[in-house]
């Protein structure tokens, strides 16, 4: 039996208050990849939100619990596993938050994270 892990190893490569930038190894044992696809494991969309969501939290103390919305959502090129992805984590203003996944394959995906106004 394989032990699963639910997170990439993650590097901080650059951090101010306003951003911050992320180098995840994508790991072969990523509980994801299980069924996702048997001819060629890829991981989901909703993995890299949840680790948007997750970043978002422990880096720039954004509250998950006020996303409203996720905007401009694009997945334009597939993750596998073994893969070295950069995500980058940018605050536009108090209510909104921009990523973009991308490695040297490409863009992966991208997309706005809108928060509740307080």
């Amino acid at each position: 039996m394989t032990d699963f892990v639910y997170k990439p190893i993650c590097d901080v490569i650059e951090q101010s208050p306003e951003h911050v930038q992320l180098r995840l190894l994508i790991p072969e044992n990523l509980y994801y990849f299980q069924g996702h696809f048997t001819q060629a494991a890829i991981l989901p969309g909703v993995a890299q939100l949840d680790w948007v969501m997750h970043y978002l939290n422990k880096y720039l103390n954004v509250d998950p619990q006020k996303v409203i919305s996720v905007d401009a959502l694009k997945f334009q090129i597939i993750v596998q596993p073994n893969y070295q992805v950069d995500l980058l984590l940018k605050k536009i203003k108090d209510t909104k938050y921009s990523f973009s996944y991308s490695s040297e394959h490409g863009q992966h995906a991208s997309g706005k994270v809108v928060l509740a106004d307080e």
